[in-house]
């Protein structure tokens, strides 16, 4: 059930002063269990913040229709979230100037509905795991200026139901209700307009709606006439393959004229409860809620509840909220001892017959039960003219009654939630130990912590942030873990977006991590976290570094830091570390060494007459030895003299011994060579 707006506060004022509603349950009933805070700030005067109310779980909206934050009467609706045994702010939405967002609120689960009266608009919210997420805003396409659309709704999952009382046919205002639904494509449709097959103006059909089911939907008419000038109606719908089609009429036998029956309404399971605020049963205008109950298929009436008899001016009746097996009724204009309406909301829990088991009171002026909200055995109410914050800033109050006993302690759940004796952690009003044996929260880990909640809080490894622990989608085939480390695959790094984590394809051999840093080479070098001096697709880390100096040999090569002589690719002082690559121990390798050929001192092709000649006119000082003095010493007895010339006559002319190695071929200069040797121009 959603409650309608009150009637203008002006009108209400000018009557209450002259009248008075006694109470005798000022002093409260059994039943209540403990009374939360709400921490409300920033109200300012004229706020009127409690005009309406909600309450779903461990969560409760308040609506403030003359808040001026975002321009004259632009509104607003608080979130408060429950927080041990208080509510602390979770959210704030501003309306738009003029708008008066907060004149009806509706939420059900993660879905939340605000109307705006001023902008004929509904704005509507899903809640994820983080954040509430604007999901569009909803006007009345035949709708016409002062229609009143928005000033009830309700919701029920992907159904949204809109009052608008006053809206207009052939300029004749006789009210309508629109429905709405949630698309696959998260859009609102409008299904339908229902308009009472017996309208006639006044009647304001729409003033108050309630969803029993998404096949049930109860629309109050205050202003019908049937039974007498403002008796009141209400209409109960059904949906079905014809759509939503007009069943009952309820009204009679329990409203008279002026009663105003269906001011507001609620339907649950086998209970409808009728508000008639301006009904005289039990004094005048102190009000009265006529009783439904389904027996047998058939809704019958079946008695009142009222205020304690000689009650005057209490509009008991003006706001009522009903779920599970509570109930909640508003008398706004209830004074109490007071002198001016301080306003109260009386709980009934069903037991049979509805008994009362709870009162609410307000503070002098504060028209506390203006808006009432029941869920999960929590019950809140708002006082929109309390001066608590401000001047007529308007306050909300929350008790906490209880409602089932799912753990069967001998405890009402909503009241082991609010003591802390038992865990709400989702905050859905549901204990999560029931939640999670009657199969509403997954437990998959069986930690007895709701999933959702030991994800959200970090207890445990959730890292695609699907409310599902990773060791349970893992398991249970949802995501796949290619290297097993417990890890979702689409938790894994995929530096080259190839639908395949890095770790998986470096351990199947698809791909190269030569540093064994877990980052796929490609990957590394296309963000240039790694070095690629010689720009061969390979990490200079990977590449050879015989000298052990943590650069590349390539790159030492590139930069200049090391001597390649032979061009191999590997520095010279790696070369020499092989055995047989300086022979002659001169820390040269052989193969960059300048070769010659011993006896050969003339440069010239092949040992000859001529060399003969060049060294015997040599120790005369007529020649000098071109680039390889070692050449010149043909007998190597490490002299340069005359012998040189005259062993090398008798090897050419005498059969006379050759001269040493390196001879007859070009090689280097032996390890007891005596003589420098730079170049040879016969040999490589």
């Amino acid at each position: 059930m959603r409650h309608p707006q009150w009637h203008s506060q002006t009108s209400v004022i000018r009557g209450i002063l002259l009248l008075m509603c006694f109470s005798l349950l000022a002093g409260g009933l059994s039943g209540q269990c403990v009374t939360g805070t709400l921490e409300i700030f920033g109200v300012s005067g004229g706020d009127y913040l409690g005009r309406s109310v909600a309450v779903s779980g461990g969560r409760i909206f308040v609506g403030a229709i003359g808040d001026d934050a975002g321009g004259p009467l632009s509104g607003s609706v608080r979130i408060l979230r429950r927080n041990g045994d208080n509510y602390q702010l979770e959210q704030i939405f501003q309306g738009d100037s003029g708008s008066e967002f907060g004149s009806s609120i509706s939420v059900d689960g993660d879905l939340l509905a605000v109307g705006a009266v001023g902008s004929q608009s509904i704005h509507l919210w899903r809640k994820d795991r983080y954040s509430w997420n604007e999901l569009g805003t909803i006007t009345d396409p035949g709708g016409h200026t002062g229609d009143g659309f928005a000033s009830s709704i309700d919701l029920r999952g992907d159904l949204l139901v809109v009052g608008s009382p006053y809206y207009e046919i052939n300029f004749q205002a006789v009210g309508c209700v629109t429905v709405w639904r949630l698309d696959s494509t998260q859009v609102w449709q409008l299904e339908d307009r229902l308009l009472a097959i017996d309208r006639v103006p006044g009647d304001q059909f729409g003033t108050s709606v309630s969803l029993g089911t998404d096949s049930e939907l109860l629309v109050g008419a205050p202003g019908r006439d049937l039974f007498g000038v403002d008796s009141g109606g209400a209409y109960l719908f059904e949906n079905g393959l014809d759509g939503w089609v007009e069943g009952i009429t309820l009204g009679a036998g329990a409203t008279n004229p002026g009663d105003k029956l269906g001011t507001a309404v609620a339907i649950s399971g086998d209970h409808i409860l009728l508000g008639e605020p301006y009904s005289d049963l039990a004094g005048s205008a102190s009000g009265a809620v006529a009783v439904y109950a389904r027996i047998a298929d058939s809704w019958e009436f079946t008695g009142h509840l009222m205020p304690p008899a000689g009650s005057s001016g209490c509009a008991f009746g003006a706001s009522i909220a009903l779920s599970g097996n509570l109930a909640c009724i508003g008398a706004p204009t209830d004074t109490g001892i007071e002198a001016f309406p301080a306003g109260s909301a009386t709980v009934y829990k069903w037991q049979g017959n509805w008994l009362p088991v709870g009162l609410l009171t307000g503070n002098p002026g504060s028209f506390l039960g203006s808006a009432v909200s029941v869920h999960r055995g929590v019950v809140v109410t708002g006082a929109p003219l309390d001066s608590t914050h401000a001047v007529v800033g308007g306050n909300a109050q929350v008790a906490i009654f209880g409602d089932e006993d799912c753990d069967q302690d001998g405890q009402l759940d909503a009241c082991s939630i609010a003591t802390g004796f038992a865990s709400d952690c989702d905050l859905d009003g549901i204990l999560d130990s029931c939640g999670i044996e009657n199969g509403i929260n997954d437990d998959c880990d069986g930690d007895g912590i709701p999933d959702y909640c030991s994800t959200l809080e970090g207890l445990v490894a959730d890292c695609d942030a699907d409310g599902i622990p990773d060791v349970c989608s893992i398991s249970g085939g949802q995501v796949s873990d290619c290297d097993e480390d417990g890890v979702p695959d689409e938790c894994q790094s995929d530096c080259n977006q190839n639908q395949i984590p890095d770790s998986c394809e470096i351990l199947q051999g698809l791909a190269s991590d030569c540093d064994g840093d877990g980052i796929v080479d490609e990957c590394a070098l296309a963000d240039g976290t790694v070095s690629d001096c010689d720009a061969d697709g390979e990490i200079d880390a990977c590449d050879e570094d015989c000298n052990g100096n943590g650069i590349s040999d390539v790159c030492d090569f590139i930069q200049g830091n090391v001597i390649d002589c032979n061009s191999n690719h590997t520095p010279d002082v790696c070369d020499l570390e092989v055995p047989g690559q300086d022979t002659n121990e001169n820390g040269q390798l052989d193969s960059c060494e300048p070769q010659f050929i011993r006896g050969d001192a003339d440069g010239v092709q092949g040992v000859r007459l001529a060399d003969a000649i060049l060294l015997i006119g040599r120790v005369f000082g007529q020649n000098s030895i071109p680039g390889c003095i070692e050449a010149a010493d043909a007998n190597a007895d490490g002299l340069l003299d005359i012998s040189d010339g005259i062993s090398l006559l008798y090897y050419l002319y005498a059969n006379g011994e050759p001269p040493p190695p390196p001879f007859p071929e070009c090689g280097i200069r032996p390890i007891d060579a005596f003589f420098p040797c730079e170049e040879h121009p016969t040999c490589p």
